[in-house]
Formats: structure tokens, sequence, C-alpha cells
């Protein structure tokens, strides 16, 4: 005979159509409930045969201890336990259980003081508590006095006590390999010395991101600090733990060693993300409006507490738990505290354009030398040809180095060749390009390269040795694609489901392969609702007009694109006015005004990441002056790109244009996107 599976306060309530909480009250009379739901209650008690302590013989509720319920925490300090006390405060007045909340500083002879007078004084119903110790001994007396408690935030080694914990361990693997994922290997964890399990789960999910990713642990990178120290004492240790290790990224436990290691690192003259990326686990907050606002492992609190309290009343009725370790999943949320590090077409990390230093005598052997150079672009008419033509002049001719000539190619390779023959015979000392095509310009570039120095934006071409070229310098284009790829996993992250397209570049260029690549990945692995139901390739910028079309009309439900940068953009864009399927959101890259005026109106472009073309012209120029008076190479620089999003399309324009945004655009984004 099948053993009879016993009955819960749940069954109780679905049966008598109530909530737990109400078949708690009628249970324990914690409440006033109307009769017709006691009825109600008591009915479905006898109708699943539910059985209580609390039940006597005859059927009729007794009662138990008073309707007053204590909480246990470390602090009110700290924003998770100021959040959680909040939340378990709305749901005891919601069920009209008195509630106290007791402060024991993390100091277990406090603790065992605290519950040492709620158990004598026999008013205290149940404990919810955040325990100083995982050591069950401390808490015999407790368990001896059948008050019902549990544990929340942290464990007590103990099968026997339940206790709702947050998913620390998952937490932690899941920023650990977010950064692997942005190409971080020397990756810090920066913890509290945890009590129970708490710090063991934590160095256990960075281990096991570490190992899966094949990368070597080293314990030297994990640092464990005292608890209760006070500020100076931790700005002290973080600093000589940075300048030991020289982490690039790291994941730091807790809200006050959070913001002791931003201030610690601003005295540095460090900045985030550009000399460290930071993950912080916690949800204080300040966190959004820090500069950078911090990618952030989100603590559920609320889900905790209700948790918690729908535990409590379960034990309070009587019932066994059929689990005893809750736990509470921590979302990763992404903002701007962590970068992707560059890697240049041979593997290389990037070089920040700051450590292209010449010194005082460089300056001077450049300037006696009257150097010459050469600038052939892909194509021209662009804000961003136009930006780093203005820089790489001005910068150069502070060193006293002369441009000889502009090329422009119109994105024609054939075009290309005839004019870097002519840039041959100018023979410049330095030929600054951008290949219109990897394979069919590396042939003359290779030719070029025996009696030229040549600096490269974006890409090199294809089949050329490290030794054929100078530097190439280019924006990191693995984080340009993240962010967008990131910009449109968030615009449909409310969604259960989405369908979007990738219109793509099909010509062999190395910088939009790479981005458009990273595009794809982050969204099929960040975002599993989103469905990619189309990837399609064009070749000459016009061309994206027809893939559009085609695109949409063999997958009419996309409600999104992902396209290559803004030039084809504004043809696909104008594909879709045509169709009437101005529905669609597009993300882009590169800042121009024509992309900016759909922006402007949050017509259909709701967010792009551009490069900064002034900022590269400078880094260019930086290495090409470096490469003509010093053996000292730096063979990828990589700028850090920008993200825009409507609401800041003002700031960004004056940061990238450097320039003041038309009036009628600003206009315009203060009468759509502001109101």
């Amino acid at each position: 005979m099948a053993k009879r599976q016993k009955v819960t306060i749940k069954d109780v309530a679905d049966t008598a159509g109530v909530s737990i909480a109400t078949v708690s009250h009628v249970i324990n009379c914690t409440r006033y409930v109307k009769p017709e739901l006691v009825q109600r209650v008591q009915e479905a008690i006898v109708a699943t045969g539910y059985q209580n302590k609390r039940i006597s013989a005859d059927g009729s509720l007794s009662y138990g201890r008073s309707g007053a319920v204590a909480l246990l925490v470390p602090n009110l300090e700290e924003q998770t336990y100021v959040r959680i006390a909040s939340h378990i405060h709305a749901l005891a007045e919601d069920s009209t259980l008195r509630l106290s909340v007791h402060i024991t500083n993390d100091d277990k002879q406090v603790e065992r003081q605290i519950l040492q007078s709620l158990i004598s004084k026999k008013t205290y119903a149940a404990i919810l508590l955040v325990p100083a110790t995982d050591n069950p001994r401390s808490y015999g007396k407790l368990l001896r006095s059948r008050i019902p408690f549990v544990c929340i935030e942290r464990r007590i080694n103990s099968d026997e006590i339940c206790s709702v914990t947050f998913a620390i361990k998952k937490a932690i693997y899941l920023g650990t390999k977010q950064l692997i994922k942005n190409r971080h290997e020397r990756i810090a964890l920066l913890k509290i010395q945890g009590i129970g399990a708490t710090g063991k789960d934590q160095l256990e999910g960075y281990q096991q991101a570490l190992e899966e990713s094949s990368l070597y642990y080293r314990g030297s990178l994990v640092f464990e600090f005292e608890p209760h120290m006070n500020g100076e004492a931790y700005e002290h240790e973080i600093k000589l733990a940075y300048e030991r290790q020289q982490p690039s990224a790291c994941v730091v436990v807790g809200n006050e060693l959070t913001c002791d290691l931003l201030k610690t690192l601003q005295n540095m003259g460090k900045e985030c993300p550009r000399d460290i990326s930071i993950i912080a686990y916690g949800d204080n907050p300040f966190y959004e409006i820090t500069a950078p606002p911090l990618t952030i492992l989100k603590e559920d609190t609320e889900q905790m507490a209700q948790r918690a309290w729908d535990a409590l009343l379960r034990l309070m009725a009587g019932e066994q738990l059929e689990s005893r370790d809750l736990q509470v999943g921590v979302e990763l949320i992404n903002r701007k505290s962590t970068r992707m590090l560059g890697m240049g077409p041979f593997g290389e990390k990037a070089v920040s354009p700051d450590e292209i230093i010449l010194t005082t005598d460089e300056r001077r052997m450049l300037r006696d030398k009257n150097y010459r150079v050469a600038i052939s672009f892909h194509y021209g008419g662009t804000a961003w040809t136009r930006l780093h033509e203005q820089a790489i002049r001005a910068t150069l001719e502070s060193f006293g180095i002369s441009v000889v000539s502009v090329m422009d190619a119109q994105f024609d390779p054939s075009l290309q060749l005839a004019q870097l023959e002519a840039i041959r015979i100018q023979r410049p000392d330095v030929l600054i390009a951008i290949p219109t095509d990897d394979h069919v310009t590396a042939q003359k570039f290779k030719e070029l390269s025996k009696t030229i120095k040549l600096v490269f934006i974006s890409n090199v071409p294809e089949g050329l040795s490290k030794e054929s070229y100078v530097t190439c310098v280019s924006v990191n284009e693995r984080e340009n694609g993240n962010n967008t790829g990131i910009l449109l996993g968030d615009y449909f992250k409310a969604r259960s489901s989405a369908k979007v397209g990738f219109i793509i570049h099909g010509t062999p260029f190395y910088g939009t392969h790479l981005r458009d690549a990273s595009a794809e990945k982050v969204v099929r692995e960040m975002y599993a609702h989103i469905d990619i139901v189309a990837i399609q390739s064009f070749g000459r910028i016009e061309h994206a007009y027809d893939t559009c079309k085609q695109m949409i009309k063999q997958h009419p439900d996309i409600e999104g694109l992902y396209i290559s940068w803004d030039q084809p953009a504004l043809y696909a864009i104008k594909a879709l006015e045509e169709m009437g399927r101005t529905d669609i959101a597009i993300f882009t890259f590169d800042l121009d005004y024509k992309i900016a005026s759909y922006m402007a109106q949050k017509k259909m472009v709701m967010g792009l990441s551009t490069q900064r073309p002034y900022e590269q012209g400078e880094a260019t120029a930086k290495a090409v002056a470096k490469a003509l008076v010093s053996n000292e190479t730096f063979k990828f620089v990589g700028v850090q790109p920008y993200v825009v999003k409507p609401k800041q399309l003002i700031k960004a324009w004056k940061d990238i244009l450097h320039e003041a945004i038309p009036s009628d655009l600003e206009r315009l984004v203060k009468q759509t996107v502001m109101n």
C-alpha cells in the first residue's frame, strides 16, 4: 500500500481558495479573518486531513505564542539588511504580526544574549535570523525551545535548520565568467572574510569559472579582508593588493568594500574601466550614479524576504518543509564599469593611446627631420573620416610633420590601388591607410611596406606579417560589437520572446567582422529569449537596401535589426520606411547627423555604439611620430568605444564630434526624448 503523502498548509490554502498567509492566520490566530473565510479554511483542513499541533482533538483551533516575530540582523547600515528588514516589516504589517528588529553586530555573544532574552520572554511566535556563526552548537537552546526559526542570507551547518540564501556561488561564477568573456585573465576576487559557507561559496564560484575557461587559479589574486576594519585600513590594503598584482579586472563582494575600492582607485589616479574593470556584488542605489555606473550582481532582497516569510509561516503551522536549503537567484546587470580587452590581428593585447609617450629629445628629432605622411581612406564624406583627418593633421602638425596627400577610395578597391601607386611616387615616410578590401589590396600594401612605414586604421590586410607594418590603431571592435549586442538584448529584455535579424558586412574586413561576430555571440549567450531568425550580408553599402527588403519579406515577424554601421543602416531605414515597417528597432554603429536625426525622434534607431574618430586620429598620429624616431613599437593601439542611447544624444554628440549638437537635433531630443 502506497504511503500517503503528507498534506501541507499550501494544500489547505489551494483547497480553500485563499493564501498561505490566511491559513496561517486562522491556525495561529494572528489577525482577524472574516468568519466565512475561517469556515472555508476549517472545512479545507477537514477535507484534506491536515494535521497541526495547534488543532485540538475536537477540531477547534488552539492558541500558541503571541503574534510577534523577531528579526536578528548584523546591522542596518548595509543596504542588503536594510532592504531585507524593510520587506519583512511590510509582510509582518500586512499580516498584523508584530515585528521587532534586533542588531547583533555579527557578535556571537551579543546574538546569544538576544536569543536567550527572546526565548525566556515566551512572547515570540517565530524568529528570522542572520546567524553570526555557522556552528549549530551555538543554537542548541533555540532548537530546544521549539520556536520556529528560519536563517536568512546565511546558513548554519545543519540539515535540520531551514535557511534562505542568495545563490552566491553561482553569482560569483557569473561575474567572473563575464570578465573572462571580456578577455580578462588577471581577475581578482575581493571579499570580506565570510561567515560559514558564504565565503567558501564565493571562492568556489570564482575557481569554477577559471577552471572551465582553462585559466590558472592564483591564490595571490584573492584578497580577503577582515570584517569591521575602518575605511583607511581597507584603502591601505586595497592599494597594496592592486600595486602587487596589477589585476585588469575584479569581482568585489560587499557594498562597503566596493565603496572603499572606488575611493582607493580614485586616490591612485586609476580609472574604471580603463585601468580596471569592476563587477560589484550587491545593489547599493548609488551604483547607478557612480562614474561610471557599476555592473552589478543584483540581489533580489524582496524575493528573499518573501520566501523566508512563507517558510516561517509554514513552520509556525507545524509543517515539515520539502527543502530546508532555499536559494534566491542573483541577476547580472550590465552597466559601464567593465570593458572588453582589445586584441590585435595577431592576438596582441591592446595598448592604450596614453601609453604612447614621446620624450623631449624625440620631439626635437621630429622637428629637425621634416617628415612627410600620406593618408589613404577607404571612403570619405562622413563625420568619421573628417574627424580622423582633423585629428591626424593637428597632431602631426604639433610634431612638425607634414601631410602631403589625402586620398578617398570611395570604397572601391580598384580606385584605392591606383591611389596607392600615386602615393608610392610621392615617396612619403609614412602611409596611414584603411584598406577597402583585405584581399584585393594586400599585395600592393606588401610592396609599399618595403620602402614606406605603414600604419593601419581598423584592420591589417590579409597576408601581411607583423614585420610588414608599424602599428594598427582601432576602436576595440570586440567591445564595440558587445555594446550593440547588449543594447539590442536589453531593448527586448522585458519581453518573453523576440525575433531579430542581422544585416552584416560581406566584404572581407577584419574590424566589421569582429564586431558583427561579437554582437551575435552576446545576443545568443546572454538573451536566450531572443531568436536571431536571419543573418544576411551586403557587399557595397547601397546593397543594404535590397538586403533589408528581402529579409523583412522572408521574415515579417522581425522586430529588431542589427546593422554593421550607420551608412548601410540608413539604406535599410529607407527600405523599412517604404515598406511601412517603422516599428522595427535598429541598433548600429557610429554617430553622424542622419543617424542621429532618427535617434532624436526615437524613430527606429534605439541605440548605437560608436568609435571615437577624433581620439583614434590622435592615437594614429602619435603612433606615426613614435615610429619615426624610436624602435619602441606598439603593434595594436585600442581606443574604447562609446555607447549612445536617445537620452544621451546631446552629450554624446559633444563628446564624439567635439562640437555642440546642431540646434534642430537638440530641439528634437528635448521635444521627443526628454518628455
